[in-house]
């Protein structure tokens, strides 16, 4: 069975704007841990001994540093921004043996069911998700009989299929990629494509003189390209973590207020309480010394990170994680998504979608959920439109932000990291970072007095 693994997280996550500022996306919090510990995690469990992370050096630390409990992990730096191929290639180079090895994308989740049927299959071998987005948007392949068929870039219609979840290689195919051409060869006419040798364009050469084995993911499986693939996958982990507590989970020091309405199960961290008239209808997985007080509501599972305040009626709806050091307070209601560290979010302030951290939301903020002609918001994603699947309409607010009194976000508006948004100001399209928006008003000032009213 292979034993060592390449973990890909050299990218530079350009289509996840407004959260590619200040973090590589692979350290992002997805249902309260990083999203490059989950497939580490599970092959680990998988009997994985020899794991080597390929990261490029502007995130290198921030990466070791959520890994850092994590044995048999080491790391190797790809400044080339030459593509997958040639950051598998440093990978490789870093292993002590080549013979056979996995290799996973650091933006990822797959079920461990289906990492296990790779790790267990022949080799070389490929893991493939069905596709659910138009191929226009994914290099992919399509399968017939266990075995690879085709595999093309970004294709119109119908023929791809499938897209790269994972792959088990071995040293024969190395030499293909060592070779991978600059320019991806299988593209339709007329179909621009960037200069990147990805590790898929390698093997089209493979599969003209062989088969290549192609297993199908039979699980939930998360590639994190666009914030609202970020979205989906912690709005699906949440439930999923939620729902597998069986009972109530209380650490060291945590207390349950006999005056809190729980319909269902609470999983409390050390020091953590839930207070009087706090009323949860679902499961909570709470961290250390957070406090959820004074008739906060919860309508539905949640993931809550540590040394954060819920309080004072605020409302969180279903399928969200808020993160650490966070306060929402003062009837503040939160309609679904995620929230990073470390972000204030209070007094009738309202959000649905993603705010990063360090982030202010000022009184009586709000967010637009519904168009007024029922629709999804069109996305542009470095120059391209696009209709998202999941949470077209939800706004994403990057890190480093404030808003003021009243601010207003349109369904679909992404505020670049760095910005403020002013006091009254209505969003209604993208704001790119670095930027100060406010509103310019003329104050009309005439006389009045008694006088008007004929006295």
């Amino acid at each position: 069975m292979v034993k060592s693994a390449v973990i890909l997280a050299a990218g530079k996550g350009s289509k996840m704007f407004p959260f590619n500022t200040v973090r590589s996306k692979t350290v992002i919090n997805i249902a309260g841990k990083p999203l490059i510990r989950y497939n580490i995690e599970s092959i680990l469990d998988l009997g994985i001994e020899e794991i080597v992370v390929v990261v490029n050096d502007e995130h290198q630390r921030e990466i070791e540093n959520v890994l850092s409990d994590i044995k048999n992990v080491k790391f190797v730096t790809d400044q080339t921004n030459l593509g997958s191929a040639e950051s598998l290639v440093k990978g490789i180079e870093k292993l002590s043996s080549s013979e056979e090895f996995l290799v996973l994308y650091g933006d990822t989740i797959i079920e461990q069911e289906d990492l296990m049927r790779l790790v267990s299959s022949k080799k070389p071998a490929v893991l493939l998700k069905k596709l659910e987005e138009t191929s226009r948007n994914w290099i992919g392949a399509s399968m017939e009989n266990g075995f690879v068929q085709s595999i093309g870039a970004h294709y119109r219609g119908d023929s791809i299929t499938h897209q790269f979840a994972g792959f088990r290689f071995d040293e024969a195919i190395l030499d293909e990629i060592k070779r991978t051409p600059d320019y991806f060869p299988n593209v339709k006419v007329g179909v621009g494509a960037p200069k990147e040798r990805y590790i898929e364009a390698a093997l089209l050469k493979w599969i003209e003189k062989t088969k290549l084995q192609a297993i199908e993911c039979s699980g939930h499986f998360f590639d994190i390209d666009k914030p609202w693939h970020m979205l989906e996958a912690n709005e699906f982990m949440v439930n999923y973590l939620c729902n597998a507590l069986q009972e109530n989970e209380l650490a060291e020091g945590a207390t349950i207020s006999k005056q809190a309405t729980i319909h269902g199960y609470v999983k409390l961290g050390k020091n953590s309480s839930i207070g009087d008239r706090v009323v949860i209808h679902g499961n909570l997985i709470v961290g250390d010394n957070t406090i959820i007080d004074n008739g906060a509501i919860f309508n539905g599972n949640a993931v809550i990170g540590e040394q954060t305040v819920i309080r004072n009626y605020c409302i969180i709806y279903d399928g969200v994680s808020i993160g650490s050091y966070c306060i929402f307070d003062h009837c503040a209601e939160f309609l679904g998504g995620m929230v990073m560290d470390k972000v204030y979010l209070y007094h009738y302030g309202e959000f649905y979608g993603a705010i990063g951290s360090h982030t202010d939301i000022g009184a009586a903020t709000v967010c637009g959920t519904l168009r007024f002609d029922d629709g999804e918001t069109e996305h542009v994603v470095n120059g391209r439109k696009e209709v998202p699947l999941h949470f077209s309409n939800a706004a994403y607010l990057g890190d480093y932000c404030r808003t003021g009194v009243n601010t207003i976000i349109m369904p679909g508006c992404k505020i670049g990291a760095y910005s403020v948004l002013g006091a009254g100001a209505i969003i209604d399209k993208d704001i790119e970072q670095n930027s100060l928006v406010f509103v310019k008003q003329d104050l009309v000032i005439k006389k009045w007095n008694e006088k008007k009213y004929g006295w």
